[in-house]
């Protein structure tokens, strides 16, 4: 848990039981005052209820309006329930032991979590979120003192998953065509710019689903570890099944509801898993007559920690701004419920005069908030070592070779940093590293199993490679600008004003082509912070590298991770690339955000390794073009891996979105002069 004490709470446990003619009994199961027993006489009969439960919907929708300098009807009318709520739940001894426990929780200098056990289905569906205390004047809610949590009592127990940041976030929006239209494109860049300081920070890594079907989540939950599951898009409440749903979408784009049960089945499996967003209307509603029906109850109950779902509609803005605020919170350490109340505050500040903050519901079945026990990730890189030599007929090679650059090169690292090459640097960016077990793997291509092999690819043969980790996907814009405002770094490109663009038809020097402007003079990064940094020569990948205290991969380690140990062609396997997998073959087309194709996932979980970008490795293909002076077997010893020579072509890896099927199969070599650089090349890391 973390110490400090705003994120610390003492718990004050209320459970609400079957009742009578609007009277329930009112238990306080825990609290630090002792427990007590009362009775609540709900403040509203039936149509009384159905005109507040009206006058939300109204205030709700109001949020779309300009801000007001007063509340509107609607709002005070949510404010006086929730006032009527709040005398009718805390009285007699459930007031005095709840009182107490405030004072009490202020004495520690902790926060007094209520945790609400509703079991009567029709109390259940109620907004308790806009508990309104008269004395303190305001929402118990919008303090990150005091929130509210539906904990329904269930027998499991769960405790933080430890978590080397960034906190890797699985994203789905869904928008059927036969449902109102939601824009996919804004609805993944709203949440994208909400994020993008945290995901430049390495504090948080988010992935786009590419299409919203059942198969391809399920393929892409395969493709985890994940630890937060965001779903935006239509959802609602089927009467006469009594359960809740989301809505996916089918093979030809039209609606697909997923009931609530179904997508339980598919999350139940992934133990990482521990936050469940649901961004969908009535994502938290359900039935009158079943407590469990909700999409939320139904995940909490198979095992989900906590689930966060809408109880009602919720605008843009104010689901932008939770958003960015509830994961600022939640990747600082936080416990969750925190989190929700940061998001609340946040939208009561920045979206103004609204009550939006209380449509977000909290379930959870965690004794405790704190769903993860983040780490900052190594603070420095480990010098790398060499291999101690095998007698054996495979040559066992070290996880990261690093030789000592000569003095060219060298000149080049002193620029952007003082210490060797070779020398442990601290880590300034967290990178989100997968581990890549040590043993052996195929490398090269067999022509009986891939008719488009080329005769730089052969012979196959084996090679053992020992563990290292490789961030899972390419260096982001974001993290490039993070290195160039810390050393004012100038790459290739922006120190001789050109870069090479593909036109539409053909190849072309661009003058001012850059990281900056990639396509051209006038094109820019601002929304691309996540896409991968691109218009970057080898030179330039070098000297983030030295900065950053990490490597460019070697052939090997980048052939590896991306097509296991088993020799496949692409790192899906050996069927053809199409549009669910990687960015490719597109002439007139350009870069996704890293993560846009988790169906296209290496077997051991490393991504856009086909397509997207052509990727930099450190090792050298030789001075010709059209034949390697390095060629096969494979030997790490042979000179390949200097990087003292800069008259040498290096080897690019993976294919680009320009490329058709032949570029993106995970054996083929390409080259480029070191100082080269281009709208279709960028590169990805490792480390020890």
């Amino acid at each position: 848990m973390p110490s400090d004490p705003s994120t610390r709470f003492l718990d004050f446990d209320l459970e609400i039981g079957f009742g009578a003619d609007r009277a329930y009994p009112v238990t306080v199961l825990y609290s630090p005052a002792g427990e007590a027993r009362g009775v609540m006489r709900f403040p509203a009969d039936d149509r009384t209820l159905t005109s507040v439960l009206a006058n939300l919907r109204t205030a709700l929708l109001d949020s779309d309006h300009q801000r007001r300098a007063a509340p509107s009807p609607g709002q005070r009318a949510v404010r006086e329930f929730g006032q009527a709520l709040f005398d009718a739940l805390f009285t007699g001894e459930v007031r005095s032991r709840y009182d107490v426990s405030q004072q009490q929780a202020a004495n520690a200098d902790v926060g007094l979590r209520l945790r609400l056990r509703i079991r009567p289905p029709e109390l259940a569906v109620l907004p308790w979120e806009y508990l309104y205390d008269a004395r303190e004047g305001d929402y118990l809610c919008l303090s990150r003192n005091t929130p509210i949590i539906r904990y329904p009592e269930l027998p499991q127990a769960v405790q933080p998953l430890p978590v080397v940041k960034p906190l890797r976030i699985l994203g789905v929006v869904a928008a059927p065509r036969d449902l109102p239209a939601l824009d996919v494109g804004q609805e993944q860049a709203r949440i994208g710019r909400a994020l993008a300081s945290l995901q430049a920070g390495g504090q948080v890594h988010l992935t786009w689903l590419a299409e919203s079907t059942v198969r391809a989540l399920q393929q892409a939950l395969r493709a985890g570890p994940w630890h937060i599951f965001h779903f935006v898009g239509h959802g609602g409440f089927d009467s006469a099944s009594d359960e809740g749903f989301v809505v996916l979408t089918n093979d030809t784009g039209q609606s697909q509801p997923l009931f609530a049960t179904q997508l339980a089945r598919l999350l139940a499996d992934q133990r990482s898993l521990r936050l469940v967003l649901l961004n969908a209307c009535e994502g938290s509603v359900s039935s009158e007559h079943d407590i469990f029906s909700s999409v939320a109850a139904i995940l909490t109950r198979r095992g989900m920690p906590a689930v966060l779902a809408m109880q009602d509609v919720i605008t843009d803005q104010a689901a932008l701004e939770f958003a960015r605020a509830f994961y600022e919170a939640v990747a600082d350490g936080l416990p969750v419920e925190a989190a929700v109340s940061e998001g609340r505050k946040t939208v009561s500040l920045v979206v103004g005069n609204t009550v939006e903050w209380g449509t977000p519901v909290l379930t959870m079945r965690a004794p405790e908030g704190t769903l993860f026990a983040v780490n900052a990730g190594p603070v420095a890189v480990t010098p790398p070592v060499e291999a101690e030599k095998r007698g054996s007929a495979e040559d066992v090679l070290p996880a990261l070779q690093a030789p000592r650059p000569g003095p060219i090169a060298a000149h080049w690292l002193e620029m952007v940093s003082p210490r060797s090459h070779t020398a442990a640097a601290p880590a300034r960016i967290a990178f989100d590293w997968v581990e890549i077990p040590a043993g052996p793997f195929w490398m090269g291509s067999d022509k009986q199993k891939d008719e488009e092999t080329s005769e730089h690819e052969l012979p196959q043969h084996r090679v053992t490679l020992g563990a290292y980790r490789i961030s899972r996907a390419p260096v982001t814009v974001a993290q490039f600008a993070v290195f160039v405002q810390a050393t004012g770094y100038v790459t290739t490109a922006e120190k001789e004003g050109w870069s090479h663009v593909w036109t539409g038809s053909k190849w072309k020097q661009v003058k001012s082509a850059s990281w900056r402007a990639p396509r051209m003079p006038g094109s820019d990064v601002e929304q691309k912070g996540q896409h991968p940094v691109t218009c970057v020569s080898w030179m330039d990948a070098l000297a983030f590298c030295a900065w950053a205290g990490v490597q460019i991969p070697s052939e090997a380690e980048w052939e590896k991770a991306a097509r296991g140990a088993d020799g496949r062609v692409y790192p899906w396997g050996n069927e053809a690339p199409d549009g669910r997998r990687c960015n490719f073959g597109v002439d007139d087309g350009d870069t996704t955000a890293v993560g846009s194709y988790p169906m296209g996932a290496s077997a051991y979980g490393v991504l856009d390794m086909a397509g997207n970008v052509w990727e930099w490795t450190r090792s050298a293909w030789g001075q010709q073009w059209d034949k390697p002076d390095f060629a096969y077997p494979y030997n790490a010893r042979d000179g390949r891996e200097e990087l003292s020579r800069t008259d040498l072509r290096r080897v690019l890896r993976g294919g680009s979105w320009h490329n058709g099927s032949n570029n993106v199969r995970s054996a083929l070599r390409y080259r480029g002069s070191p100082s080269s650089r281009s709208c279709d090349v960028g590169f990805r890391v490792t480390s020890s």
